[in-house]
């Protein structure tokens, strides 16, 4: 448990104030003796004043433990209190402030029911001796009497009550407010969080999405280009070309997706890629065959616009169907048809087994990407429906399902 912090200069002053005033009353009480013929009537005999003042400056000394013992504190200042007005027939008031000073205290500091007891039985005992007295001690009428024990008993107990209530409801609403902010500023920075989470999630799937697939066809490439040497040296050369093609790509892809975490200020110098398009599945294909996938394109329907997002989740799982294919069934021939409807555009992509007999599903779960988890987090996005699984052929088929509902639009 750590240890409190000790109060700050200011703060034991204004921790002495209390005591310090009711000190001062019973100086200031003594002092009046001095000054003043007549002081009340005492009941039984007569009191010295000097009683009294020091009855008061028990009182302040009592003030200075109020918040560690509220309740004893105020115990003892109500009966002290209790005592003067015992000896002065219920009309010296002097022992009235330590008394409200200690009823506050008890009031904010301790709980409400315990507090409100002890009111409730000090109010009894100073309106039981004030009146008893008053009454045998003072000439006044009955309702000179009453009155002065109900303004005493008000003064006491209830406005300190009072007073210490709203002090309390003020520091539970600024505690309220504090905590509330600090709730705010919790959720701020895990919605700050989650923002970055999301585009580091969404720069890994278009980072592996450009490096997974030029890079995929760079190895076939190089492979084929390297077993032509031997046989072909023109088509080793042409393959090899490819390898340089695909490369620079890669390149302006990948200057693209950085440079899409500049500001609006901090442009690249060179020119960036065009945004991939579902007309642009064509230079795709085009792009496998010269890498030797043997890879056929089939479209129907007239093509219609799905915004910007969609053309590009429906390029993407085109790339990265064709990558996959050539990672986990080369040889394999692969089938890619974009159907647009009249509610949605279909678009799929199937290949056939491999040679080696691997499927993408044992693939798939032997190491961890962002291949068919990231298609389906782009086809979530605009609202569209991805399907991925083997085919009764032993093939693997993506179907991608986009429809044309506006929430796939720019």
């Amino acid at each position: 448990m750590t240890p409190a912090e000790p109060p700050s200069r200011a703060e034991r002053v204004r921790r002495a104030i209390p005591p310090a005033l009711v000190l001062a009353a019973a100086i200031g009480y003594l002092g009046a003796d001095l000054w003043i013929d007549e002081l009340p009537a005492t009941v039984p005999g007569d009191v010295s004043p000097l009683v009294h003042a020091a009855l008061v400056a028990l009182q302040a000394v009592l003030l200075v433990f109020r918040r560690r013992a509220p309740i004893i504190v105020f115990a003892g200042a109500v009966l002290l209190d209790a005592v003067i007005l015992a000896t002065s027939a219920g009309e010296l008031g002097v022992g009235s402030l330590g008394v409200i000073l200690a009823a506050y205290a008890m009031a904010r500091r301790s709980p409400r029911n315990p507090a409100l007891t002890a009111l409730a039985l000090g109010a009894l005992v100073t309106t039981g001796v004030g009146a008893s007295a008053l009454l045998l001690g003072s000439r006044e009428s009955a309702l000179v009497l009453i009155l002065t024990v109900i303004a005493r008993v008000v003064l006491q107990y209830a406005a300190p009550a009072a007073v210490a209530e709203y002090v309390r409801g003020r520091e539970r609403l600024a505690d309220a407010l504090q905590e509330q902010a600090r709730m705010a500023e919790h959720e701020r920075r895990e919605r700050a969080e989650r923002e970055v989470r999301a585009e580091r999630e969404a720069l890994a799937r278009e980072l592996h999405d450009i490096a997974g697939h030029h890079l995929s066809g760079i190895v076939v490439s190089a492979q084929a280009a390297t077993a032509l040497t031997r046989s072909d040296l023109d088509r080793a050369r042409e393959m090899m070309q490819t390898v340089q093609d695909d490369a620079r790509i890669a390149l302006a892809d990948l200057r693209r997706t950085v440079g899409l975490l500049r500001s609006d200020d901090d442009t690249p110098s060179g020119a960036p890629s065009p945004v991939p398009t579902i007309a642009g599945i064509g230079a795709l294909v085009d792009a496998a065959r010269e890498r030797g996938q043997r890879v056929a394109l089939t479209t129907a329907g007239d093509a219609r616009p799905v915004g910007a997002l969609a053309e590009t989740t429906a390029y993407r799982m085109v790339q990265e169907s064709l990558a996959n294919a050539a990672r986990h069934a080369p040889g394999a021939a692969c089938a890619v048809t974009v159907r647009f409807g009249a509610d949605a555009v279909q678009i799929t992509v199937a290949n056939e087994p491999s040679a080696e007999g691997r499927t993408r599903e044992t693939t798939e779960r032997s190491g961890v990407g962002y291949g068919l988890s990231g298609m389906a987090e782009r086809a979530e996005l605009i609202g569209a429906h991805l399907s991925a699984g083997p085919d009764d052929g032993g093939g693997w088929t993506n179907r991608l399902d986009i429809p044309f509902d506006g929430r796939s639009a720019p």
